[in-house]
């Protein structure tokens, strides 16, 4: 199973859980993955993955090399590259790199697997498309290639670009769907656009939804105390939000600050939580504005809690930014935290709000309706397929995108009726229990193995187009 990113973002959540779900099985996977930092760092495949069939690619001296001035993508091992723009850190955008950049990837990847991997594999299984694609034609031509998509690199293939290297990056994109045995899609909207970007054969495009974890992921009732015990020890003990080009623990609060969160009658304010990085689709500096604009015509003391936002990246203006340029109030910046606190800070919480313009999936939705919180969430994307399946019990709010107004009406709902909240969490928590677990993920995947196994080699080579190698 190969991962070309050091761990971040809901696809690294994704390898976690489904090599997890995996463990048992006769396809029990060892993980190749990117990887940053040292073993006490999330960024660490090693620390990340917990698991001892992990191997590990370190991106660390390109990262250093770029701090020093120098281009990391030209690093003896190069930095991975990104499908997104972004300011202040050493990944460059796949379209920026020339066809030299793609060789130094290419060969990176291939002396790294092919040191590392102790025989030939029977199905190797990528997730997003990469240079690991070149590589393992490489290494392995004959060796069958699942390719899981997680709707990134399709936005990026989508978009209009005028970088010069782009249409050399979305033919390579598209061979390597090509010639893969399946390509993987988290929902219908990122099937049928793998259908229309990738010009691979609908026979060969599965849905595979992403799992919950409901044993970490599930309804938990915190009190007062306990609630104010999380926010003293994120706000003020461990505070770990950033200000732009700053480090981590540069937005920090007081003690005081937080009376926010509490009454002055001793209960607790609700707390709506957004969870997920600063990119320019998901639509946070909107989230801020609408939050806003709900706490002004209410008169609601409704707080708006940001958990995550990898360190120094983010896409547009600078959520904090956003804070400062409107002069919002009762906004808290929590910063990047392990996946498992995100189940504590959905217990702290009373909604989940993330109105992101056609998310590719949504796994942070289904962990917080999991966790009995109903989302907010606009009527784009994947949230489509779980948010309100059943109009006449919704379990959350779907807005129109890119609409602050409808945004600020669910959110003065969501904050100023108890009642409805728990009532429609109470449904999403139970409705994620019932159709989605990474257990079942996983017996979907088992099968597409052992169905790629099993034809012959001539079979899948026609099916696919008798691949041709790539130039680097």
């Amino acid at each position: 199973m190969g991962f070309y990113f050091y761990p971040r973002g809901g696809s690294a959540q994704v390898v976690r859980y489904l090599s997890r779900a995996l463990v048992g099985t006769r396809w029990e996977p060892t993980v190749f993955s990117g990887s940053l930092g040292t073993g006490r760092e999330p960024s660490h495949a090693g620390q990340f993955f917990s698991s001892p069939r992990c191997k590990w690619l370190d991106y660390s001296a390109a990262a250093q090399s770029w701090a020093a001035g120098a281009n990391p993508m030209a690093a003896a091992v190069p930095m991975h590259a990104s499908y997104e723009h972004k300011v202040g850190v050493p990944d460059r955008h796949f379209y920026e790199l020339d066809e030299a950049a793609f060789g130094r990837q290419v060969r990176s990847w291939t002396r790294f697997l092919g040191d590392r991997a102790s025989a030939v594999p029977s199905v190797v299984h990528l997730h997003h498309l990469t240079p690991i694609h070149e590589a393992v034609h490489r290494l392995w031509p004959q060796v069958p290639v699942i390719t899981h998509l997680h709707g990134t690199e399709l936005k990026m293939l989508a978009a209009s670009h005028n970088a010069p290297h782009a249409e050399a990056w979305a033919g390579r994109m598209r061979q390597w769907a090509q010639r893969s045995a399946r390509v993987v899609a988290v929902s219908a909207m990122d099937h049928q656009l793998a259908l229309d970007l990738l010009s691979v054969p609908e026979a060969r495009v599965e849905t595979i939804a992403n799992g919950v974890d409901t044993s970490v992921f599930a309804p938990r009732v915190h009190t007062v105390i306990e609630r104010m015990a999380c926010w003293q020890r994120w706000l003020v003990d461990d505070p770990r939000g950033w200000r732009p080009g700053e480090a981590e623990g540069t937005i920090r609060y007081s003690a005081a600050d937080l009376s926010a969160f509490v009454n002055d009658d001793g209960t607790l304010v609700p707390v709506v939580l957004y969870a997920g990085r600063f990119l320019r689709f998901k639509r946070l500096q909107l989230l801020i504005e609408a939050h806003h604009a709900m706490r002004r015509s209410t008169g609601s003391a409704a707080v708006l809690v940001v958990v995550g936002g990898y360190p120094g990246e983010w896409e547009g203006e600078h959520p904090y930014d956003t804070v400062q340029r409107l002069g919002a109030q009762a906004v808290f910046f929590v910063g990047w935290r392990d996946h498992h606190d995100l189940a504590e800070a959905l217990a702290c919480s009373d909604v989940f709000a993330a109105p992101s313009v056609d998310e590719p999936f949504g796994l942070v939705y289904l962990e917080a309706m999991a966790a009995g919180l109903p989302p907010i969430a606009t009527n784009t994307g994947g949230p489509r397929a779980f948010v309100n399946v059943d109009p006449a019990r919704p379990t959350g709010w779907m807005v129109p995108p890119d609409d602050v107004a409808a945004t600020a009406q669910a959110l003065a709902e969501a904050v100023s009726e108890p009642l409805t909240r728990v009532t429609r969490g109470g449904r999403a928590a139970k409705f994620v229990r019932e159709r989605y677990s990474w257990g079942s993920a996983a017996a979907q995947f088992v099968q597409l193995y052992e169905s790629v196994v099993a034809e012959p080699e001539h079979s899948r080579l026609d099916q696919v187009g008798r691949p041709t190698s790539g130039v680097a």
